[in-house]
C-alpha cells in the first residue's frame, strides 16, 4: 500500500492497482495528485470537499460518500457519484472494498469514517471525537488516520483514546497545518504519559511512504 499526505485530512492512497483520494480540500495542489479512480469524501465540510468537482471531472474518477455529499455532487454535475450509508461496503475492484462507518462529528449531517482493505486495512476517521462504538473495530486495523486538531474533532488527548479504543498497528495524526494547531509532538508525549502502544508516523505535507 502507497499513501501520500496532502496536508489536513486529504490522502491518497493506491492498493492492488485501485488509487483512492480522501478529502480533498479547497488550498491542495491538484498538480501534484496523480490518478485517481475513486473520491472518498467522508463529510459535506468545504475543508473535506473542497476540490471534489475540479478533481473529479479532472481525473474522471467516482465519488462516494454520504447522502449529504451525493446532493452536492449531483448538484455540482458529477456524473460518477455512489452514495454509501453506515455499515455499507462498497467493492472497488481487485479485491479492494471500502466499508463506512458512523462518526462522532455533531456539526455534520453525515460524517462518515472509511475503512479500506487491500494489502492493508487503513481507517481514515474523518471528522470525530471519541465515542464507544469505534471499539467494534479494535483488532481491524493496519493503519490508522487520525484527526489531533481540537477544532471541532478530536484533539491531541482525545485522539489517544481513539488510538487505545483501536489499537492500530500504525498511526498517522492528520487534520492540523491547514487549519487547525494540532501538535503531533503532544500526542507523542501523550501516548507516552498513557502508556498506549503503536508505531506513530508522522508525516510531511506531500510526502509519499509504502506501508
Amino acid at each position: 500500500m502507497k499513501l501520500i499526505w496532502y496536508g489536513h485530512s486529504c490522502f491518497w492512497v493506491e492498493t492492488k492497482g485501485v488509487k483512492i483520494l480522501i478529502d480533498p480540500y479547497p488550498e491542495v495542489d491538484d498538480d501534484r495528485i496523480g490518478e485517481v479512480d475513486y473520491i472518498l469524501i467522508t463529510h459535506e465540510h468545504s475543508d473535506h470537499y473542497g476540490k471534489v468537482e475540479l478533481l473529479s471531472r479532472l481525473r474522471g474518477a467516482t465519488v462516494v460518500g454520504p447522502k449529504p455529499v451525493y446532493l452536492m455532487a449531483v448538484s455540482d454535475g458529477i456524473t460518477r457519484v455512489r452514495e454509501i450509508e453506515d455499515g455499507e461496503t462498497l467493492e472497488l475492484g481487485n479485491g479492494v472494498r471500502v466499508t463506512a462507518y458512523l462518526m462522532e462529528h455533531p456539526s455534520s449531517q453525515y460524517p462518515l469514517g472509511y475503512l479500506i482493505e487491500g494489502d492493508k486495512r487503513l481507517l481514515h476517521l474523518g471528522d470525530t471525537y471519541p465515542f464507544p462504538a469505534l471499539q467494534k473495530l479494535r483488532g481491524k486495523v493496519d493503519v490508522l488516520l487520525v484527526p489531533i486538531s481540537g477544532r471541532s474533532t478530536a484533539n491531541e488527548r482525545e485522539a489517544v483514546q481513539i488510538i487505545e479504543d483501536i489499537r492500530p498497528k500504525v498511526t498517522i495524526p492528520m487534520h492540523y497545518g491547514v487549519y487547525g494547531n494540532g501538535d503531533p509532538e503532544k500526542l507523542r508525549q501523550q501516548l507516552l504519559k498513557d502508556r498506549v502502544f503503536t508505531f506513530l508516523r508522522v508525516l510531511k505535507p506531500y510526502e509519499e511512504i509504502t506501508l
